[in-house]
Formats: C-alpha cells, sequence, structure tokens
C-alpha cells in the first residue's frame, strides 16, 4: 500500500468563531453543558483528546482536528498544544454511535409532578442537550454515571422540586448483542 503525506489546510466555515468559543471553554471549569472535553495523558505526556460538541455538525474530521489543535494553542500555548498527539471532534450522536457516552438522562413526567415536560426541555437545552437527532426530543449523554449525576443536580437547581422527574439510564447494547444466534 503506498504511503500518501496529505498537506496541511486552514479550517473553513466558521473556524474561528468555533476556535474563540472552544478555548474559552478549555479556560473554563463549567460542571454541564457542550462542549464536553475529554483528555487522557500517556506516559511521556502525550495527550489524546476528543471534544463531543453538536458545533462539529456541518464541519469535515479535518476541520474539526484543526479548529481542536488551534483552541489548544490558544488557550494553553503551543508547549502543551504539542503535547496532544490525537484531537478528535464528535458530534453526541456520532459519539454515542460509537459508545462513548452510554449515559443518559430522561424525563419521567407523571400525571401530578410539580413540572411540566416543557420545563424539562428548556432544562435540558440549557444544560447542553443535543437535538441533532430529534429537535422535539433533546438527549443528554454522558461518558461516566457522575457525569450524569452531576447533571442532573444542576437540573433540579435550575428546575426545583423536579426530583422525581429525571431518570439515568445506561445503554446495555442492542437486543442483538444479548440473544445467542
Amino acid at each position: 500500500m503506498p504511503r500518501i503525506h496529505l498537506g496541511a489546510r486552514q479550517p473553513r466555515l466558521r473556524s474561528g468563531e468555533l476556535v474563540d468559543q472552544l478555548a474559552y471553554e478549555l479556560k473554563g471549569h463549567r460542571a454541564t453543558g457542550q462542549p464536553l472535553i475529554y483528555e487522557k495523558e500517556f506516559e511521556g505526556g502525550a495527550i489524546r483528546t476528543t471534544v463531543i460538541w453538536d458545533a462539529w455538525e456541518s464541519l469535515s474530521l479535518e476541520d474539526r482536528t484543526s479548529i481542536i489543535l488551534s483552541a489548544y494553542t490558544e488557550a494553553e500555548g503551543s508547549e502543551y498544544r504539542s503535547r496532544v498527539a490525537l484531537a478528535s471532534g464528535l458530534t453526541v450522536p456520532e459519539a454515542t454511535s460509537a459508545g462513548m457516552l452510554p449515559f443518559q438522562v430522561i424525563t419521567a413526567i407523571r400525571t401530578g409532578d410539580s413540572v411540566t415536560l416543557d420545563e424539562c426541555r428548556k432544562a435540558m437545552m440549557d444544560v447542553g442537550a443535543s437535538t441533532l437527532l430529534d429537535q422535539h426530543r433533546p438527549q443528554l449523554r454522558f461518558a461516566t454515571l457522575e457525569e450524569a449525576e452531576a447533571t442532573v443536580k444542576e437540573l433540579v437547581s435550575r428546575l426545583p422540586h423536579s426530583e422525581p422527574v429525571w431518570v439515568t439510564m445506561q445503554d446495555f447494547g442492542s437486543l442483538d448483542d444479548w440473544v445467542d444466534r
């Protein structure tokens, strides 16, 4: 198989705005919302970063990577950026399909609850829910149970008396994964 060298190119589409937003997020420490930024440091100091953000929807993987690396340079400096060996950008649905976000917070509204479905949807949107799969059914997805639980606490603080309506679930694969063939 031949080895093909591809030249570097600049990102298209809103790149400056996204670089600035992501750099701001890298400098801050929000407890909830998008983007979700996961970093893994390896022996020797190399870093793998995955940025899960619905803002990537219309961008190529190459553009996403370029924006992530530019944001790291802006937020952390070129020395830290040089440690980033792998940078990936995925939307929430892409990361969910890849099995990276197995935990989900959903609503279980019952007659007599002190909050409405519309109030719950708004609160979910306020804490970073994705609507890429369905505009009317926001999804809150997470890599860990701790992240999901922290988001439920934030939802309850934004929507008092809503504790009973929030349910945290974990994906366990499809039915085909559990049925012997």
